[in-house]
């Protein structure tokens, strides 16, 4: 299942009014804009529609409109909240199969009754996050979305200070976790020795000449791991010594935690969403455009793979073609996004100057007049 296109409002009618105008989502997507224009907080919309739809929050005051592609089926959701549900509704192929009104009534289609059936909700309870695979099994394809986008910010440490109590008995280990020690270890669970070279391959790719990664338990490393935690380590050709999680740069834990992600994913074939906020921060220019090449060719031969990235590194916009482009103009508390979708003539005259394409934005080509020479 693919997020195609997203409406998005918040506090209308208030001071602090936001929008993210209607517009659609390809399988590669680079959000590109000036600072402080909604990179990052169109990429946080994404992922709290996540954990709304897995009941993991609840936000006062939201109006979400968003299409899903799944093969040639077409799910189109609402939802809107003002201190409690207001209207909730899911509409597969022109298909009602969820209404529901602000006194928390309505109708969901159970396909075991062939029927719609009636329900009443508690005014904070989303219906699409209820889970029954024999009555609503239109419903799981929604949550195993949710459950598979993992929202990455290279300006953070991605939990680089965390490790994994891996040898709890009372802890299920599972691949779509946030924590890369884990996904590590499931990987290998699941594909033994073949993961660990598959990420080994894919890190010297870009750039990181190892020859192991594995995870240990390490003591006393940060005030967060405790005796019990394993984490990452890895061993460089040129040194011969073990470079513990805590240890790593910044740039080469946060690439390592994204292919270790993809990796399983792609040899699991389940669908994941990755949202990259100002990817390529922390790392040098060769390695971050290999990164994000090799994301973008990660993502152009898996189907289950959507790509969606942020960034205002004027490098990082050189590397990803303009057909990926989603670029982000705001105007007070709306942003209104162009891409090849609904600017394809701009997007195309561009090719015509010669420029690179970082000159896209910093001309705002998309507002300028230009006529060839």
């Amino acid at each position: 299942m693919i997020l195609r296109k997203i409406d998005y409002h918040e506090f209308e009618g208030e001071p602090n009014y936001w929008a993210l105008k209607r517009f659609e989502l390809g399988k590669i997507n680079l959000f590109a804009a000036k600072n402080a224009t909604g990179k990052t907080r169109s990429l946080r919309t994404i992922d709290t529609l996540s954990h709304l739809v897995l009941d993991r929050c609840f936000k006062n005051q939201v109006d979400y409109s968003i299409e899903f592609t799944d093969g040639s089926d077409i799910y189109s959701y609402l939802l809107k909240i003002n201190e409690k549900i207001i209207t909730e509704r899911l509409i597969i192929n022109n298909t009602a199969m969820i209404e529901r009104d602000d006194t928390g009534r309505g109708k969901i289609f159970a396909v075991r009754e062939d029927k719609k059936i009636e329900f009443q909700l508690p005014d904070d309870t989303l219906v699409v996050s209820r889970r029954d695979k024999i009555q609503y099994p239109y419903l799981e394809k929604i949550h195993k979305w949710a459950d598979s986008v993992r929202y990455y910010s290279f300006g953070s440490s991605m939990n680089q200070e965390y490790g994994k109590a891996i040898e709890d008995k009372n802890v299920i280990l599972d691949g779509n976790s946030n924590n890369p020690v884990e996904v590590f270890v499931v990987g290998q669970l699941e594909f033994e020795d073949k993961f660990k070279e598959t990420v080994l391959l894919l890190m010297n790719s870009i750039g990181y000449d190892l020859t192991d990664i594995d995870v240990q338990r390490w003591q006393y490393l940060s005030k967060h791991i405790r005796s019990e935690d394993y984490t990452l380590f890895v061993s460089e050709k040129d040194r011969g010594a073990f470079v513990v999680q805590n240890d790593m740069s910044q740039g080469m834990f946060r690439a390592l935690s994204i292919i270790i992600h993809l990796s399983y994913h792609v040899m699991m074939k389940t669908p994941t969403t990755i949202l990259v906020d100002d990817i390529g921060e922390g790392l040098d220019f060769d390695r971050s455009t290999r990164l994000i090449n090799l994301l973008i060719e990660i993502a152009e031969k898996n189907d289950n793979i959507q790509l969606i990235m942020s960034t205002n590194d004027r490098f990082v916009m050189n590397a990803v073609p303009l057909e990926y482009w989603q670029v982000i103009q705001r105007k007070g508390g709306e942003c209104q996004v162009f891409n090849y979708q609904n600017s394809k003539e701009k997007f195309d005259e561009f090719e015509y100057t010669g420029l690179n394409n970082f000159d896209f934005l910093r001309t705002d080509f998309l507002n300028s007049k230009w006529e060839p020479v």
